[in-house]
């Protein structure tokens, strides 16, 4: 869950497209062509004829924003880069079609196939793939959003080929606080290096990453490859390695080393180290073993309706 959480965490770089640049006047720059080396040139050849000081480029990170047309305004203190933006260091890429930089809101704002990425070490990265993103880097707010009927998605991979998968309408998040929210048709899928399969679904998933908390509300599912939970609610608590389910009676059905099982109660609650489980209020299921249907007790049946 950790590392899910984590995965917003690609809109913090985004700050740093804001620059460090003025112009006296609004002013116009438009560069054309793919050929980023060419475009660079130009746009240098346009800074020195508005006798403006390298240092004055939108470098950032030791790289430059591209864009078919960059427009600043200096009363307002915004920046708009639009068609075909892009950024690379190596570290952090950043793709969409419009961006806007607003100064003295601490605003950054991009917008129409947005896509970031943030490359770790040892081949791990994040991954964020969205219609529109925002993020305030005074208060550390922002938020990443899907168009309608259209979801996000978020990424990572760590270097030992573990790989999770997040679909979601929108996700909120403050990075100083360290809280997330992922919400609209919550679809989380974890595959390992062994390719083990396990996943998340709610209509809204909440983290509190300095607490290592997490909280799924409405039609929420965890499924493994052995076992499935459904309540209304799932919460985990992970200092005190536990996990709760309720509301809605969850329904916990799989298989064990002894056989299967199909249990329905008020409320569930497991150690998460230990996986002992506890489930309490009206009690009702089914457990199948090869003990039970070995017993004696199997072999006869008398009784009346």
């Amino acid at each position: 869950m950790k590392k899910l959480i984590s995965l917003v965490f690609l809109c913090v770089f985004a700050a740093c497209l804001t620059g460090c640049f003025s112009i006296k006047n609004q002013q116009e720059i438009t560069v054309k062509g793919p050929d980023l080396t060419a475009a660079k040139k130009v746009l240098q050849q346009k800074t020195q004829q508005l006798k403006m000081p390298k240092s004055q480029l939108p470098e950032v990170l030791g790289g430059v924003v591209y864009s078919d047309r960059w427009i600043v305004y200096k009363e307002k203190e915004e920046e708009e880069f639009e068609g075909n933006v892009s950024y690379d260091n190596g570290i952090y890429i950043f793709r969409a079609q419009y961006a806007l930089s607003q100064r003295k809101k601490n605003l950054f704002t991009a917008k129409d196939s947005v896509y970031i990425r943030k490359n770790e070490s040892a081949k791990s990265y994040y991954e964020l793939y969205a219609d529109k993103a925002a993020y305030n880097y005074a208060t550390g707010e922002g938020y990443a959003q899907a168009n309608k009927k259209r979801s996000i998605t978020l990424v990572y991979k760590n270097s030992q080929g573990d790989l999770i998968t997040a679909l979601a309408q929108r996700a909120d998040f403050n990075t100083k606080e360290e809280t997330y929210v992922l919400s609209g048709n919550v679809h989380v899928t974890h595959i390992d290096s062994l390719g083990k399969k396990s996943t998340l679904q709610a209509d809204k998933i909440s983290a509190k990453q300095k607490e290592n908390y997490a909280l799924l509300q409405g039609n929420a599912i965890v499924q493994s490859q052995d076992y499935t939970l459904r309540s209304e609610t799932i919460e985990y608590d992970g200092n005190q390695k536990m996990a709760y389910a309720y509301g809605g009676r969850p329904l916990a059905d799989g298989k064990t080393q002894e056989g299967t099982f199909a249990i329905i109660a008020d409320k569930v609650s497991a150690e998460t180290d230990s996986h002992k489980i506890k489930l309490s209020g009206q009690v009702q299921g089914w457990i199948v073993s090869d003990q039970i249907n070995n017993s004696k007790a199997n072999e006869s049946f008398d009784g009346s309706f």
